[in-house]
């Protein structure tokens, strides 16, 4: 059996309040966190220190995401008895989830609009760009070798968000307020070396994602709310040149 969690710490510090939101958070950074363990096994990587097989990684999926449906009342998932053991059985489960965070998104769509933005390509080009100087931030700072993982995972968070048509902006936001953290602690804990420098990069990620997000909700309001029409003739224009 599986001692070992998918579900990291800084996941469940980071899910959201409301219980659809943070199964749909939780479950998805699991499911990542899955499937890079299996393409790590995949191309050959023995995970040194990790004995377990894909299936029973699977397995433990199911387990820890049957487990928080439960919790938070979650309704619409397979079995747990019957979604264990066997390949059907897995699939059965991944199918019966699928349609719950469908159903999910589904009835919070205006939320996860509001909290998303379409972003152009070179808006994408210029935050990965971002977002490897702080990558770089991270890596020089003294802090702790946990911390720096912490805000790696946070960091790479924000970069999956921009494979998709709409990105996500809560991960930007917990981004920002990680690096706003450990800007600021106490030499004794460890800090950004360069901390204005580190500040000002994500305010510059910041403000590219918050000035797209701003422009899509003003062509937005101009979609729903035209300019109106009035029942004013047209003036009508006298020529009056050949008047002397």
């Amino acid at each position: 059996m599986i001692t070992e969690t998918l579900i990291d710490d800084d996941v469940w510090a980071d899910a959201p309040e409301n219980n659809q939101e943070a199964f749909l958070f939780v479950a998805t950074r699991g499911r990542q966190k899955l499937d890079s363990i299996i393409a790590a096994k995949a191309i050959g990587d023995a995970l040194i220190g990790q004995p377990y097989g894909e299936d029973e990684w699977r397995d433990q999926y199911i387990h820890e995401i049957s487990t928080l449906a439960d919790s938070l009342g979650i309704s619409g998932l397979h079995g747990l008895s019957q979604s264990i053991g066997s390949a059907i059985n897995r699939q059965n489960f991944m199918a019966s989830l699928a349609r719950v965070l469908t159903r999910i998104k589904a009835e919070r769509r205006a939320e996860l609009r509001a909290d998303s933005v379409r972003l152009s390509y070179q808006t994408k080009k210029t935050i990965r760009e971002n977002l490897e100087e702080l990558r770089a931030k991270v890596n020089a700072s003294n802090l702790s070798d946990e911390v720096k993982a912490a805000l790696h995972k946070k960091i790479d968070a924000v970069e999956a968000e921009l494979d998709h048509q709409r990105s996500s902006l809560r991960p930007i936001w917990l981004l920002h307020g990680a690096i706003a953290l450990f800007s600021v602690m106490p030499p004794a804990v460890g800090m950004l070396n360069d901390a204005p420098g580190a500040i000002a990069t994500m305010k510059a990620i910041s403000h590219s994602v918050h000035q797209a997000k701003a422009d899509e909700e003003s062509l937005e309001r101009a979609k729903h709310h035209p300019p109106l029409l009035t029942d004013d003739r047209p003036k009508q224009i006298e020529d009056h040149s050949g008047n002397t």
